[in-house]
């Protein structure tokens, strides 16, 4: 079921971060790479339960505490909250509602940021670009509509990051292509219209995708009063989903799993690091600015460009492809630049003709750079009878996700980088 052809907008996570990376990266280790987990299977609490994968782009773990999250709020006092949800890196839209979905990291699923070069496929993938975002080369791993369909299961999905491309060949039964137009009310109706399809063409996996608080945020900050109505606005959407699913009787046999890319740092004129103060770029090199910065140096100058700005300011970590942290996940991605910039959270990288195109609009909140910080974590609240109730954890990586709703759903999950227990004590018993 497709709309109109349009594109994404193009505004479009320390102790316990440390612990889970430490983990990750030793059973990447020992594996060498996305793995197989061993089958847990917890059992389905309810048959036929349908999982409604929510995403608020841009809630940051802290907004459900706000008086205009009041009905979200319910739900993770009623259901299951995380203390924060650890993105992916970079903590940008497209690299992390893939890995929420498919369980790998970006450097393993290849969707390493919303702007890539891949030296296979040639070009460029840009979050805005249609023909790219459909072009299934660019998509790997499973997503979990594949899964879900690969296995018997009918999924629907009301827009997400990769779901307008037939990877391995497959998508959701019932889809739309990405408008930016498309009212938020209407994409609550449409997913309640799904619900009301006769049992046997029924989705058992629906997502639903909301740009706010995310686009707002971006513009006036990650804590102005505009955003704090956006949060009031994507809250009263999920109070009549809730109104819709107890209308049709549901409310027992629908389990709810709210979720968030990434979250929002404050930033300002002052925190950019202007790069042309320290190297001279030839054209096509820069290719990426901001809070994550993709450089792809010319013939015989990738030297001189890495010393010209390595150490050149105290906001900005300057990192060789091979060099990158091990928590990033990055370096063995044939698409990660060969030079990367990673600003510190609230600050900026840009070239001085961009920053001068910013003056006067430049964001006052932004988001990509280490997901270490918590002003980069998401939302995870999960609700319905598959869950417990009056739950709190631990912050968590995204990549748990995947297998969290295989489980619900008693799916096989396809390879991936979680871990299929670490979040097996939020089920209902």
């Amino acid at each position: 079921m497709r709309s109109t052809d349009t594109t994404w907008s193009s505004a479009a996570k320390r102790a316990s971060f440390a612990t889970i990376c430490l983990v990750a990266l030793l059973g990447m280790a020992a594996c060498g790479g996305p793995h197989r987990p061993p089958r847990v299977d917890p059992g389905p609490v309810v048959d036929e339960t349908t999982v409604i994968l929510i995403s608020l782009d841009g809630f940051r773990w802290d907004y459900v505490d706000w008086d205009e999250a009041a009905t979200i709020r319910s739900l993770a006092e009623n259901g299951v909250r995380a203390e924060g949800l650890i993105p992916s890196f970079p903590s940008k839209t497209f690299p992390c509602h893939y890995s929420i979905v498919t369980g790998l990291y970006p450097g393993n699923h290849g969707i390493v940021s919303n702007n890539m070069v891949d030296p296979v496929i040639g070009g460029e993938f840009h979050l805005s670009d249609r023909d790219a975002v459909e072009d299934t080369r660019w998509w790997g791993g499973e997503p979990i509509w594949v899964t879900a369909e690969k296995q018997g299961l009918t999924a629907a999905a009301m827009f997400w990051p990769g779901s307008e491309a037939a990877i391995a060949g497959v998508q959701p039964t019932y889809w739309h292509t990405f408008d930016k137009d498309f009212a938020f009310g209407d994409r609550v109706a449409q997913v309640l219209e799904w619900m009301d399809l006769p049992a046997a063409e029924r989705p058992r996996l629906v997502t639903l995708y909301f740009e706010h608080p995310n686009d707002i945020s971006h513009r006036y900050g990650p804590t102005a009063p505009e955003t704090r109505a956006a949060v009031r606005g994507v809250d009263s959407q999920i109070a009549d989903l809730l109104a819709g699913l107890e209308a049709r009787g549901l409310s027992d046999s629908v389990d709810l799993v709210l979720t968030s890319d990434h979250g929002m740092a404050e930033v300002g004129p002052d925190q950019v690091v202007i790069l042309d103060d320290y190297v001279t770029f030839e054209e096509g090199e820069l290719f990426e600015q901001g809070a994550y910065v993709q450089i792809f140096p010319g013939p015989g100058r990738e030297e001189t460009i890495y010393e010209a700005l390595k150490g050149a300011h105290a906001e900005l970590a300057i990192y060789r492809k091979a060099e990158m942290p091990e928590a990033f996940h990055m370096a063995d991605s044939p698409r990660t630049a060969p030079i990367v910039g990673v600003p510190s959270v609230g600050w900026e990288a840009a070239s001085r003709s961009l920053f001068e195109r910013w003056q006067g609009g430049m964001l006052k909140g932004d988001h990509g750079q280490d997901p270490a910080d918590p002003r980069m974590h998401g939302l995870f609240v999960a609700h319905g009878p598959s869950f417990r109730r009056g739950l709190r954890i631990d912050r968590f990586e995204n990549v748990e996700i995947y297998n969290l709703l295989t489980a619900v759903l008693g799916l096989e999950p396809a390879p991936n980088d979680g871990d299929p227990r670490a979040l097996a004590d939020v089920l209902s018993r």
